[in-house]
């Protein structure tokens, strides 16, 4: 009966961790200005974004030109 118990037990840790580890890219909103300015900041901060080039006012990295722009 133990074994039953550990078994079921560790296959509900295995499943629960794949679950809870699973990212879905697509639930990120990528329609802010740190996305779609002709300039972002590659890490994409929030409220970065420049219709020129400069740097970001959140972290301080040097915008790069945005490709999908």
């Amino acid at each position: 009966m133990k074994s039953i118990i550990f078994k079921a037990s560790i296959l509900l840790l295995l499943i629960g961790s794949l679950t809870a580890c699973s990212s879905n890219s697509s639930e990120i909103n990528k329609t802010g200005k740190e996305y779609s300015s002709a300039y972002v900041c590659p890490m994409h901060c929030d409220g970065s974004g420049s219709d020129s080039a400069g740097t970001c006012p959140v972290c301080a990295m040097d915008y790069i030109e945005n490709d999908k722009h």
